[in-house]
């Protein structure tokens, strides 16, 4: 709600694909619009970080985005620091 009200960027917060399904249902009931970036890689049950990069750079200036720091959910992976960094 804070971020609805206040915040005079994109009203729209990035999540992760996946994530917990409540994460939807938080954004909508709190009055903002939801979308997805992809973070896992079933081919290789890992991070997809080319996905992510390419999904975050075409995502709008000063969009919001949802990050699990570590230990990801529901998936357990993490990027590593490297990553991180890029």
């Amino acid at each position: 709600e804070f971020l609805a009200r206040w915040y005079q960027g994109t009203k729209n917060v990035l999540i992760p694909t996946p994530t917990w399904a409540n994460h939807g249902t938080i954004m909508k009931d709190s009055g903002l619009a939801s979308s997805s970036y992809r973070y896992y890689s079933p081919s290789n049950s890992g991070f997809d970080k080319d996905g992510m990069l390419e999904d975050l750079k075409a995502a709008p200036d000063r969009s919001v985005v949802l990050l699990h720091t570590c230990a990801h959910n529901p998936t357990g992976v993490d990027p590593t620091r490297e990553e991180w960094q890029e």
